[in-house]
């Protein structure tokens, strides 16, 4: 076995001819040289020398998703020239271990069924014989547990109208929606409820029944229709859409694999207002898995803070701010499934305009009186925030005038502050006005709004 510049093993098997033996390494993962060779062969004495045949060469290469595992090879000696391939595994993790005739290969094929990793070493088997050239590799397909296909108990509970001590089920995914490509498949329930009958003894019912399921990519259930018989399942079945999402069934479960999202691709980034409006396309990922979007605008030689926002589910458009006038920012978005969050999208820089609209007058100014003395009382005073044209708005001023001689009083807030409180003398009626103010100047004040003296 070859390793780059380098034998690691090398092993004749001891024993008479047509024996059998194994030939194992285990050598580190590295970034650099992510292959091994293995060949195989057999050497053949001759009264004056020993001639060397080669009867197959077989490379494995292990991708770098997981470089600290160990890559055991084992070599059975028959005919069949079996090949055991051999990884460590990480508990709830889900490997698919995957093969080609070439390289560099443009399409894997899966050898078998996803393993999900239990924390012990797995091996799977493959046939080299008559294969030619085959060079594997061990993809992880999420870095968490696969979701499990399931009913809620509560659902399970009203189809079979009983629960004993919790209802059991069997899931089988069957494939994807043709209309709307969401996963779909039959669920198996059954309880056994038992009582004393009227002749006496122990008797148990059985509760069972099957159901169609539709599933979103998060794994709940969009869809339920009782059955009217058993239906066939493939208790093997397994699929993959266009988008990579996955689907299988093991040990009568079923689950779903949703990847990592690729990065998205920004369509557009204006600014409106005193914010970004953004749209981007999925950029490969399967739109209807899409559980959020993150955008992000980092102002470039700025103290000014990072603005981030989050999107929920499939939307391909978002605001993001709010912004500081002439100030250049770099505006990405990551799009995150259930699989995971993945990279973000490649920057794209806009610069804002200098601060030339003040804020809208603030609307829905209120007021109401709070704790009360022997002559005075707090008069608190609220609004809805202003439209903050084309930069934040940095602040609030607040003015009241009591009648019968109550005097003025006016007090600025920051501009994130939706509230403001007065000590005054409770007796007269008071009105209140309120402005905004941002980069560009003030705005016009709110409509005046008059509350009664106590």
């Amino acid at each position: 076995m070859t390793w780059p510049d380098k034998t690691v093993a090398n092993h004749r098997p001891a024993g008479p001819s047509g024996g059998s033996g194994n030939l194992s390494a285990i050598v580190a993962a590295d970034r650099t040289f992510p292959a091994a060779v293995v060949e195989l062969g057999r050497i053949s004495p001759t009264k004056r020398m020993k001639t060397k045949e080669t009867l197959a060469t077989m490379a494995f290469i292990l991708t770098a998703l997981h470089v600290s595992a160990a890559v055991h090879l084992q070599l059975g000696g028959t005919a069949a020239n079996s090949i055991a391939l051999s990884f460590s595994t990480g508990a709830g993790v889900l490997y698919q271990v995957q093969y080609s005739p070439v390289l560099p290969a443009s399409n894997w094929m899966s050898l078998g069924l996803p393993i999900v990793g239990d924390g012990t070493t797995n091996t799977v088997s493959d046939s080299a014989s008559g294969s030619g050239s085959r060079f594997y590799r061990v993809h992880i397909l999420v870095s968490s547990a696969a979701v499990s296909l399931l009913l809620p108990q509560s659902t399970s509970f009203s189809i079979l109208g009983h629960s004993c001590g919790g209802i059991q089920e069997k899931a089988y995914v069957t494939g994807f929606a043709p209309t709307t490509g969401y996963p779909t498949g039959c669920v198996y329930m059954q309880t056994r409820c038992g009582g004393s009958g009227r002749g006496g003894g122990y008797h148990v019912t059985t509760y069972s029944a099957w159901a169609s399921v539709t599933w979103d990519f998060a794994g709940n259930v969009l869809s339920t229709t009782t059955l009217p018989a058993a239906p066939v399942v493939n208790p093997t079945f397994s699929a993959t859409d266009e988008y990579g999402d996955q689907i299988y069934n093991l040990n009568n479960a079923a689950f779903l694999v949703v990847p990592v999202p690729a990065a998205p691709t920004i369509v557009n980034a204006v600014q409106s207002g005193d914010q970004f409006d953004v749209s981007w396309t999925p950029g490969g990922a399967n739109p209807a898995a899409i559980a959020s979007s993150t955008l992000a605008a980092t102002p470039v030689n700025s103290t000014t803070s990072i603005l981030m926002t989050t999107v929920s589910g499939s939307a391909a458009d978002g605001l993001v701010g709010p912004l500081q006038p002439g100030t250049t920012y770099l505006i990405t978005v990551a799009n995150t499934t259930v699989g995971g969050s993945g990279p973000a999208s490649d920057p794209v820089t806009v610069m804002t305009s200098a601060a030339s609209i003040a804020p809208s007058a603030p609307t829905g100014v209120t007021a109401r009186w709070g704790a009360a003395g022997a002559t005075t009382a707090t008069f608190i005073a609220s609004w809805n925030a202003a439209v903050p044209g084309n930069s934040p708005v940095d602040q609030y001023e607040v003015t009241i005038r009591g009648d019968d001689g109550g005097g003025t009083f006016t007090q600025t807030v920051s501009g994130t502050m939706l509230t403001a409180s007065f000590t005054v003398d409770w007796t007269p009626d008071w009105k209140v006005t309120v402005r905004a103010h941002n980069a560009a100047g003030w705005s016009p004040p709110s409509a005046t709004f008059t509350l009664g003296g106590l």
